[in-house]
């Protein structure tokens, strides 16, 4: 008989529901961590979703009660002695029994294990049952499949000795009674004003400080990077020995806490929804559409890409600016990978080398859950990274190769199409492997014009042994999976920005844009944007009613539409404006990075400059 193969659960989707109508959430693997604070009436209750979270949701839903924020399951077993009820602040005893009790464990305790190489930060779980031989329990973040009933899972209940043990494959320190549990009453939702206020908490937006090391010669050498690394060793010969390429004889880094990182993460999860809900509206609307400027030549194939290529995303980046009081985002680089490694890996290398004070650095996830995703493509014979003739684009996919390897997948890079070839209609590499799935850096937009040039020529069936393909036989052939795929040159494109002014109008952390310079734009400074543009190219800033220039860039894009959008102004560190890149990886924050630069529009050579979480 087959068995069938259980699928996990995303992040974010319900598990399974206790006999309590308590939801458990889906943490979608091991070591995620989503920077989302859950509240629920305005009481926090952790970060989604982890098991802290759950058995406190649990206790306030089914027992009107809450304990302390403490960090980690473990230390619940040493730290906590009572929990408190919302609504009029009673403290209620909770007596420990260590695995091994003399007593039987109740229903409705509290399962708490200890730190583990498995378990690095312990674990909580609800005991939901309690049966003759085994115990049934509800949780999260333990494992990540759904629940084929009221409960997670039973764990054998043995009695030795006259002792009572439960024997889960991880240590247990024991269970935690609750006092009178019986008699302790579900919330009543529908009087939610009874709830006192000091149990429901404001959120706090974060601190960003520039931090300064003084005379940065004296600290780095070469050895910090490792010159065996095609991507290290392509970034020194690119940059020299610093991660920050400034003109002074200082070292700056940035410094956020921990309440602006949770934000930046909540703001970028829902930008990222709104982005995709913007992108389905502009997909059904055909004169929306034709603000895109795309030939309608691709629409079908956009369409069809965004309902059966939804899955294939890998990255998304976010340029968000904070003034210490807002979170607005400028636009979205939904098809873009610039400063990815520089994010994930080089701000850490340098962050150990200077060994300032930190938690951990703003990048911190993004390289582990890269690789978490891309394992999912693993039936991949080999993945094919295509570049440009560009050194930066070089970096970036030598980062990704690293990626891929440890996902344990092979790849190759093709620069150009100088190492693919038409074998009996289908496209192969120089050694033989059928490209099946490739991971690009060219401009969907690069692609629209190699297609029309191609038609124009009469090349687009032309598919001779030994020829070279052209991009566009690569990139629209319908049996090659394109990552990022061809719906992300909506998303990217900034004629969805009045879209989603006109879906989420005033939303905190939208700026409002138009098509047209209207009345309401133009008694405030704005800016305007080409629709089609890369690194802050061809980008004006006015001051109010367009009367002067505040700043303007040069670039490629000077013959494209544009769309207006108010001008938010940014915090000037010591002379530098930063500009948060909050990174998506495959639908979820996974970390952020920083570029700074004198100028009021950074670019693509604006400096890449590190910033460190400090969590108190």
């Amino acid at each position: 008989m087959l068995r069938t193969r259980r699928e996990v659960v995303p992040f974010n989707q319900i598990q399974g529901i206790t006999s309590t109508n308590v939801c458990a959430y889906s943490n979608g693997g091991d070591h995620f961590f989503s920077v989302e604070r859950n509240y629920y009436h305005g009481i926090f209750l952790g970060f989604k979703w982890e098991c802290i979270e759950f058995a406190r949701r649990w206790l306030l839903m089914s027992k009107s009660c809450i304990f302390p924020n403490i960090l980690h399951a473990a230390d619940i077993w040493n730290q906590l002695r009572t929990i408190e009820r919302v609504t009029d602040g009673k403290q209620i005893s909770l007596t420990l029994h260590f695995n091994g009790s003399y007593e039987k464990p109740k229903r409705d305790s509290l399962l708490i294990y200890p730190r583990s190489s498995a378990l690095p930060f312990g674990h909580i779980a609800i005991i939901c049952d309690v049966i003759s031989d085994y115990i049934r329990v509800a949780e999260q973040n333990y494992e990540y499949y759904n629940w084929s009933d009221n409960y997670s899972r039973q764990i054998p209940l043995i009695l030795k000795n006259n002792r009572y043990y439960i024997d889960d494959e991880h240590e247990v320190f024991g269970w935690m009674t609750i006092e009178d549990s019986e008699n302790l009453e579900p919330l009543d939702e529908t009087k939610l004003d009874i709830i006192l206020k000091q149990y429901q908490q404001t959120n706090s937006i974060g601190t960003l400080e520039r931090c300064i090391i003084p005379n940065k010669n004296s600290h780095l050498t070469f050895s910090w990077l490792n010159e065996n690394d095609k991507a290290e060793n392509l970034f020194m010969n690119l940059y020299g020995n610093d991660l920050i390429r400034t003109d002074t004889n200082t070292l700056p880094y940035y410094k956020a806490n921990q309440d602006l990182l949770l934000n930046i993460g909540g703001v970028s999860n829902e930008l990222h929804q709104m982005f995709l809900n913007a992108t389905n509206y502009v997909l059904n609307n055909d004169d929306l559409l034709k603000k895109f400027c795309i030939p309608e030549i691709f629409w079908s194939k956009i369409r069809q890409s965004w309902l059966n290529e939804k899955y294939l995303t890998m990255t998304g980046r976010f340029d968000l600016a904070f003034n210490g009081k807002e979170i607005k985002v400028f636009e979205y680089n939904a098809d873009s990978a610039a400063a990815l490694f520089e994010t994930s890996i080089i701000q850490e290398k340098w962050a150990q080398k200077l060994n300032f004070e930190r938690t951990f650095m703003s990048g911190f996830q993004i390289h582990h859950i890269l690789v978490k995703n891309w394992k999912k493509f693993s039936s991949i014979e080999r993945v094919h990274i295509l570049i440009d003739e560009d050194q930066e684009e070089l970096l970036t996919a030598y980062y990704m190769q690293n990626i891929l390897k440890d996902a344990n997948i092979d790849s190759k890079i093709c620069i150009m199409t100088n190492d693919l070839y038409w074998r009996d209609s289908k496209i192969i590499d120089n050694e033989g492997y059928n490209v099946e799935l490739v991971w690009k850096l060219w401009m969907w937009e690069t692609i629209f014009s190699n297609y029309i040039q191609c038609e124009n020529e009469g090349n687009l069936n032309r598919k001779i042994n030994g020829e070279h393909p052209y991009l566009c036989q690569i990139f629209l052939n319908d049996h090659i999976k394109i990552i990022e795929p061809l719906w992300k040159v909506i998303p990217s494109n900034k004629a969805i920005l009045p879209i989603l002014w006109l879906l989420y109008p005033n939303h905190p952390n939208l700026l409002r844009s138009e098509y047209v310079l209207t009345n309401d734009l133009k008694q405030v400074p704005f800016v305007k944007k080409p629709i089609v543009g890369r690194c802050g190219h061809n980008v004006t800033l006015y001051d109010v009613n367009g009367d002067s220039v505040i700043d303007e860039t040069k670039g490629k894009f000077v013959d494209r539409n544009c769309i207006y959008q108010e001008l938010f102004s940014l915090t000037n560190f010591d002379g530098y404006y930063p500009i948060i890149g909050s990174w998506i990886v495959h639908g979820l924050f996974g970390g952020f990075g920083i570029r700074e630069d004198k100028k009021l529009i950074t670019d693509a050579d604006s400096p890449v400059t590190a910033c460190c979480i400090v969590w108190k």
